[in-house]
């Protein structure tokens, strides 16, 4: 199995923009410190699964709020860069993902193990 490669907090800053700028929104990091934990999640050894380490930075981006706008937008697409970098990926249309996070989200349900059944159900290794 081939080691796996996790985003850098720069590498999240940059989605982050690339988001606002495709999509709208302001730019702006409101705390640097939920951003670096959300980053450096899922490399603290406690997940087993790609589908568990996707799932742990995707919950604490969108509940956490690290940026000031965009935060479901980077969650998304931050879990499903980490995806393909490490040859998997999501069949799911855009669409279909972003209502399943603002309906989980608005009914208080967008935790750790929607998240990962979530994510299961749509992973697929390249």
């Amino acid at each position: 199995m081939a080691e796996r490669v996790y985003l850098t907090v720069g590498e999240v800053l940059e989605i982050h923009h690339q988001q606002i700028d495709n999509y709208g929104g302001a730019h702006g990091l409101r705390d640097k410190g939920l951003l670096e934990s959300a980053v450096f999640r899922p490399q603290v050894g406690y997940y087993n699964t790609i589908a568990e380490e996707a799932a742990a930075p995707m919950e604490s981006l969108a509940n956490n709020h690290p940026f000031l706008d965009g935060n479901k937008r980077v969650a998304f697409a931050a879990a499903h860069t980490f995806l393909l970098v490490n040859g998997y990926d999501l069949e799911v249309k855009p669409l279909a993902a972003y209502e399943f996070m603002v309906q989980s989200i608005a009914r208080g349900e967008f935790r750790f193990g929607l998240i990962l059944e979530w994510i299961n159900n749509h992973i697929r290794q390249e």
